[in-house]
């Protein structure tokens, strides 16, 4: 059994409210209160940062838990435990126990995910859970834990018919997971959140470039936060907007061993961030020819794929396989595509928020292929050695081709 098939067409659907969920929890006796966590936030970056914070506990010898959305190949991902999958008989277990639940109060299904996730951490008995927020924080269901760090990567306009039309409104609603007296990391220098953390009273905050900085060159990372600098940190991610997201996941990290008395190891800090492996992300899944599958869901990330695919392969030309949600920004999204590719062709995914060829009519000239697969081998056509084949516009369509492609 999969938890989504219990929601058929309303797995996207949003309620915001927590009493629902805390309700919910109290009738299996609050099991997030039982293990320490860390709560991440933000626009883009969020779940990249939550598997390298992972990584960074995991490898200093704790226990860790890992609840992240969407997931990408299969639904098994959005509960980890020392960064395996939980395994089916454990996932049909936890969904027949909450499924009463699940009726009881109307939970939608990030809610019940978020409360699956909590039993399973705390029958595990992890030292510390890893939580990335679903969408926004202040209302987010991940948002009834009282975190020990708070983490927002960024903020750029993104669900805007939900959490606002300015940054100024986002980042108040991504503000939400701080707490006055524990230690926030904001992965940026963008006012619109550092500004108005400090007039909600949290006493520590850690920012970049003032609370942590780092320089990159040539895809190698050094890094400085106090009196402390590592150097040559890398990713297996090519690029490097992963890098920015491993400096905010390690800075976090520090602040926590800190509180907790957890001896650093800066070998161990490098040998987690090298490791870590998040798919959908810059991923390079052919080399001949070469195909990315890069999950970038809105303009500001679909932005800097394109600006670093350009400064990775500057001679080559680029050719984009796009879907995404009906909900984004799609003139200024596709506009941009257009903009940096040599040819583009849409397709569908089996969601009930995706594009459709409606959804697109608008834009002239547009090629739209239903059928992933069918679209995937249309734009292979057209490939050779001077070009790159770009995946892009949700981490469900990269799902989708990768699982078509395994």
């Amino acid at each position: 059994m999969k938890l989504y098939r219990l929601f058929n067409k309303k797995v996207f659907h949003i309620q915001p409210d927590l009493e629902r969920i805390k309700n919910a929890l109290s009738e299996i006796g609050n099991p997030h209160e039982t293990f320490h966590s860390i709560l991440i936030s933000g626009t883009n970056g969020k779940g990249s940062t939550a598997v390298y914070l992972e990584s960074l506990l995991r490898h200093h010898g704790l226990k860790t838990g890992l609840f992240i959305s969407p997931h990408v190949l299969e639904e098994n991902e959005r509960w980890q435990i020392n960064r395996k999958n939980i395994e089916n008989d454990k996932l049909d277990r936890y969904i027949f126990e909450i499924q009463d639940l699940i009726k009881k109060y109307n939970l939608t299904y990030f809610e019940a995910s978020a409360l699956l996730a909590f039993r399973y951490f705390s029958e595990e008995n992890v030292d510390t859970a890893v939580l990335e927020v679903g969408l926004g924080g202040r209302w987010d269901a991940t948002n009834v834990v009282y975190p020990e760090v708070s983490v927002i990567t960024n903020v750029s306009l993104d669900h805007t018919h939900i959490l606002g039309d300015s940054l100024t409104q986002i980042a108040r609603e991504k503000l939400g997971i701080a707490r006055k007296d524990r230690p926030l990391v904001i992965g940026t220098d963008q006012m619109e959140i550092i500004s108005q953390a400090v007039m909600k009273g949290i006493k520590e905050i850690y920012h970049y470039p003032i609370g942590f900085t780092y320089q990159i060159r040539n895809g190698s990372m050094e890094y400085i936060f106090r009196n402390r600098k590592i150097k040559d940190i890398r990713t297996s991610v090519p690029g490097d907007r992963q890098l920015s997201n491993a400096a905010t996941a390690i800075t976090a990290f520090l602040i926590y061993a800190e509180k907790k008395g957890i001896e650093i190891d800066e070998n161990k800090i490098k040998k987690s961030i090298l490791e870590s492996f998040i798919p959908g992300r810059m991923q390079i899944v052919k080399e001949e020819p070469l195909m990315i599958v890069d999950g970038a869901h809105n303009l500001e990330a679909i932005m800097k794929t394109f600006e670093e695919i350009k400064r990775l392969y500057p001679d080559r030309k680029i050719l984009t396989l796009f879907s995404g949600m009906k909900d984004k920004d799609l003139r200024n999204i596709i506009s941009t595509i257009k903009a940096g590719s040599e040819d583009l062709i849409i397709t569908r995914i089996p969601v009930s928020r995706s594009i459709t060829e409606e959804t697109i009519s608008e834009f002239k000239g547009l090629v739209f292929v239903p059928d992933i697969e069918e679209a995937l081998n249309r734009i292979l056509e057209k490939a050779d050695e001077n070009t790159v084949i770009l995946i892009t516009g949700s981490l469900y369509l990269a799902g989708e081709v990768l699982k078509k492609l395994r």
